[in-house]
């Protein structure tokens, strides 16, 4: 079930993403940007990474498959598909958290500044990134499906 959500909340993460950035890089384009979407776009990027991080947490706590994992490390970090969900979707995910809250407090500050939405449009450029390179997309070795 808790797979099931996370898969789902996914989408919610990247249409915020999606929407956070492109709206903080029109913005420090000089073009008018409506504030109410803006902020709306920013706390459905904040909330739902936030939720998605809680989610992500506690199945990497819960998981049986991450669990071995950490049994032995060293092997873990030998099989792909354990060093993807132990250690590499899971950095790469707190790292992009992390952009996506700098982004949001530059956003929150920027008010009409090109250049402070222009940093704002980076970091979540750069979390939008970090996120669409942890997703184990189906074609990749350690892919999952698109749909829980």
């Amino acid at each position: 079930m808790g797979l099931m959500v996370h898969g789902l909340v996914r989408w919610l993460v990247l249409g915020g993403a999606v929407a956070a950035t492109v709206l903080a890089w029109q913005a420090s384009r000089g073009r008018a940007v409506s504030a109410p979407l803006h902020k709306r776009a920013n706390l459905l990027y904040l909330i739902s990474v936030d939720v998605q991080l809680v989610l992500g947490l506690w199945l990497w706590l819960q998981s049986p498959l991450v669990k071995s994992a950490r049994l032995d490390m060293a092997a873990a970090m030998h099989d792909p598909q354990l060093r993807f969900f132990t250690v590499e979707h899971p950095a790469l995910l707190l790292l992009a958290t992390v952009a996506m809250h700098v982004g949001f407090a530059l956003a929150k500050r920027a008010q009409g500044q090109a250049a402070a939405y222009r940093k704002a449009f980076l970091a979540y450029a750069a979390s939008l990134a970090l996120i669409l390179l942890a997703i184990p997309w189906p074609f990749r070795a350690v892919g999952r499906a698109l749909w829980p």
